[in-house]
């Protein structure tokens, strides 16, 4: 088997949702983990009546001075690294926190990461780069799992630049897994320490979703059904990318462009 778990995007209008989920239904369930997101966010309460069950997802993504990990995503590189900090829920919250490393392959994607406690603890860390207070904290495997992923940061001169917010949706079978992020925002100069909030720019435009697909070796055909029969297209959707580029590269409006979602733009123009 190959190394990896496949990843496939999709951008989708929100009056499509229920569609999807009355396909999928009888393939996977709500992840049981998942909480109801009535309380903490309203407005996210969706045409159809439903409630959102899911979870508020917060990524710190981290380049070099150069930028050089978003310069090998406006370039397509088959082969990318992407260094982020991850964590969850409502400011406040104490939330686990992960240092990840992922490595993306065509459209498989290795992920390691590694848990470096809670959200409060990591708010006391270095005001510029709390992960390296968090290593030093760990012991065990974890500490030489997270020795490791601050070697990589380190050795590249890494710091944050940007960070990405939304509500994810989670449908599971096994290893199979359906996601429907919603409210996707960036922010461009967050607070490494703090950033468990919505990000003033938003990525994706109201009205729309992003759909992931991920499994193991062959696609399920449950899956590829559902991609056929609702005429879903494919794309690369970089929330790190697209958060760099409406802040850091605001000046370059092609930038931008080339990275929103094809389905997105024809829409768009067909609409203007």
């Amino acid at each position: 088997m190959s190394e990896g778990r496949f990843e496939l995007k999709y951008a989708l209008p929100l009056d499509r949702r229920a569609e999807l989920l009355e396909r999928a239904g009888a393939h996977v369930r709500a992840d049981a983990h998942a909480a109801s997101l009535e309380r903490a966010l309203p407005g996210i309460l969706l045409p159809d009546g439903a409630p959102t069950r899911g979870y508020i997802v917060h990524s710190l993504y981290l380049d070099d001075p150069q930028l050089s990990g978003y310069a090998r995503r406006l370039a397509r590189d088959r082969i990318r690294n992407r260094m982020r900090i991850r964590t969850y829920g409502l400011p406040g919250d104490d939330a686990p926190v992960f240092l990840e490393a992922k490595r993306k392959l065509a459209r498989r994607v290795i992920k390691h990461r590694v848990r470096v406690g809670g959200a409060l603890a990591w708010a006391e860390g270095d005001a510029l780069r709390p992960w390296v207070d968090a290593v030093q904290r760990l012991d065990g495997e974890a500490g030489r799992a997270g020795q490791r992923w601050l070697e990589l940061a380190e050795a590249q001169h890494l710091g944050a630049v940007a960070s990405t917010h939304y509500v994810r949706e989670i449908f599971v079978r096994g290893t199979e897994r359906l996601s429907i992020d919603h409210r996707v925002s960036a922010h461009p100069s967050p607070d490494p320490r703090r950033f468990q909030h919505e990000g003033p720019l938003p990525l994706i435009p109201a009205g729309w979703l992003v759909v992931e697909l991920k499994f193991n070796g062959d696609q399920p055909l449950w899956m590829r059904e559902l991609v056929r029969d609702m005429r879903l297209a494919s794309e690369p959707i970089s929330k790190f990318a697209l958060g760099v580029a409406c802040s850091h590269r605001a000046d370059r409006p092609a930038e931008l462009r080339s990275l929103v979602p094809p389905t997105i733009l024809r829409t768009t123009r067909q609409a203007s």
